[in-house]
């Protein structure tokens, strides 16, 4: 009897210590890891009783598209984790990266299914996540209060801070300085200014401007921009004057950009393979001085720079200038490319928030915009840019109007009836003002699902 009894309490603390053994395993392990190493459970390796202690060792995630092998990228991340580092000595920061398109996809699903990061980057409204409870309060951080009124939407919902925009960025066009000198253009400072360049610039046999319509982000992003300074100088609501319908997608402002489009198809001003080629093919053209100029992001010096030390292109200056209407008038779009959250659900709340804080320091955040590109979306912050033509479009930034662009008004489908126009107008097509009609039929029919900006 006392054999039975002894070996009933060894296997009793055998079980005990086999309970606490897997315990403290699933309190510091992720539970599904895939081959990169990304967790896709919902939790990270701290506890829920996490006291965030500056010495505790865990394990935060942080989401994003776009960091790629580009220099000041991974600078970026070297930066980051230096910083964080020096708060949370034995912290590690799991950076789970999915280029492309895909990202969005991935990032609603481990939202929907509450395995998303503790942190990630998202675009679009943050009012699109916010709404649905998805991102944590983030209005007590002290960088909250420094931020562009501009670009409220990205940051914003319902006066409650949810993101860290992390620059402002603006499109336009840019060109080849050395071609516009040697024939003698002026930077143009209306449309038939622009008409004008375009032609001497063909006839001394060079393509005015390059296109990659093949991605359809760029035909759309061309159009945005030109569509900008026409509807808003015909009002300066323009946007939230088609939403409540007191102007039309098939009137006078739309159909102006449209036949601008179909008369440069027409005289030849873009490449004939505009719609066969990509945006990296289309930049190919531009810096390697077969085109003269090409409408793209504040990316683009950077890219050229690129291509001048990989490609051996010739190097050229570059410069920026804005879409004008007829009389002059320029109005820029200024948009949010990234945003930064924290999971409303995160089980390290005071880190994320933490790490979040470190990349809008000076030290971080300011390297990020320089390589980017982009003007920073925390106010006060002094930044040099060591690219000349970055200069330029910070400079055209500082003097020209700007404000919110106007297909934040419009619903999804209305755009894409929109890109789908402009498109079939670039390969040649004359344009059909029932086409036009149909977009506004789309706005009508989906209004609805509009999230109008903060204003």
């Amino acid at each position: 009897m006392k054999r039975k009894r002894t070996l009933l309490v060894l296997a009793s603390l055998l079980l005990v210590a086999l309970i606490s053994a897997c315990g403290a395993n699933q309190s510091n392990e992720p539970k599904n890891a895939n081959a990169t190493g990304s967790t896709t459970s919902e939790g990270s390796k701290a506890t829920p009783e996490s006291s965030g202690g500056k010495d505790e060792s865990f394990t935060i995630r942080i989401g994003t598209w776009f960091i790629d092998d580009r220099p000041f990228m991974q600078e970026f991340k070297t930066n980051v984790e230096k910083s964080y580092k020096e708060k949370y000595p034995n912290a590690t920061i799991q950076w789970d990266i999915t280029l492309g398109d895909a990202y969005a996809d991935k990032l609603k699903a481990e939202l929907a299914s509450d395995t998303a990061p503790d942190v990630f980057f998202h675009q679009g409204k943050t009012a699109v996540f916010g709404e649905v409870g998805y991102l944590a309060d983030l209005s007590g951080e002290a960088w909250g209060a420094k931020l562009n009124p501009g670009t409220k939407s990205a940051y914003s919902y319902k006066d409650t801070v949810y993101a860290l925009p992390m620059g402002i960025a603006s499109s336009g066009i840019w060109y080849n300085k050395n071609i516009f000198a040697d024939l003698g253009i002026e930077v143009p400072k209306s449309w038939a200014e622009m008409e004008s360049a375009f032609e001497k610039i063909q006839s001394a046999g060079i393509t005015p401007v390059a296109a990659g319509f093949k991605d359809a982000w760029t035909a759309s992003m061309t159009f945005n921009l030109w569509m900008q300074p026409h509807g808003y100088e015909s009002s300066p609501t323009y946007g939230k004057d088609l939403y409540e319908g007191k102007k039309r997608l098939d009137g006078p402002e739309v159909q102006a950009v449209m036949m601008h489009l179909q008369e440069m198809v027409e005289k030849g001003y873009l490449n004939k393979n505009a719609l066969s080629i990509d945006w990296p093919q289309s930049a190919d053209l531009f810096t390697s001085g077969k085109a003269a100029m090409i409408a793209q992001g504040p990316w683009m010096p950077g890219t050229a720079q690129e291509n001048f030390q990989t490609k051996g292109h010739t190097a050229f200056e570059l410069g920026y200038l804005p879409f004008r209407t007829e009389k002059g008038y320029a109005k820029l779009s200024l948009g949010i490319d990234q945003s930064l959250s924290v999971n409303a659900k995160t089980k390290l709340l005071q880190q994320a928030k933490d790490l979040v804080a470190v990349i809008a320091s000076p030290e971080v955040y300011g390297p990020f915009n320089v390589g980017s590109g982009t003007v920073p979306g925390i106010q006060g912050m002094q930044l040099e840019y060591p690219n000349a033509a970055l200069n330029d479009l910070l400079k055209v930034v500082d003097e020209t109007e700007s404000g919110i662009g106007y297909e934040a008004y419009l619903p999804a489908s209305a755009m894409t009836s929109l890109t789908e126009t402009f498109t079939k107008v670039a390969s040649g097509i004359k344009l059909d003002v029932k086409d036009l009609t149909e977009a506004q039929k789309k706005l009508e029919k989906d209004i609805g699902t509009v999230i109008l900006p903060a204003e």
